[in-house]
């Protein structure tokens, strides 16, 4: 099923290529869309992920540091377990 909606999608994209290719009012149209949402992305979308990114990053160095920390403790135990300490 996966195969047929892939050639669907396909069909469908080589027909709005055409389209766009033969019909002026259309790439006028296309361009106009892709204006506005590289606008939308780069004054909305990508502010707020770059925020929130920033946001993110002392929890993510926290976790990683007790995670090496964990791995560190693990790593002793078991080789006072295998040399028998």
């Amino acid at each position: 099923m996966l195969d047929a909606e892939m050639r669907l999608l396909r069909r469908l994209a080589l027909r709005v290529g055409q389209e766009l290719a033969r019909n002026p009012d259309a790439r006028a149209k296309a361009a106009q869309a892709l204006a506005k949402s590289r606008r939308v992305l780069n004054d909305d979308i990508k502010p707020r992920a770059q925020q929130a990114w920033r946001e993110a990053q002392p929890g993510i160095q926290h976790a990683k540091h007790r995670l090496q920390r964990v791995a560190h403790e693990l790593r002793e135990q078991y080789r006072k377990a295998r040399d028998g300490k």
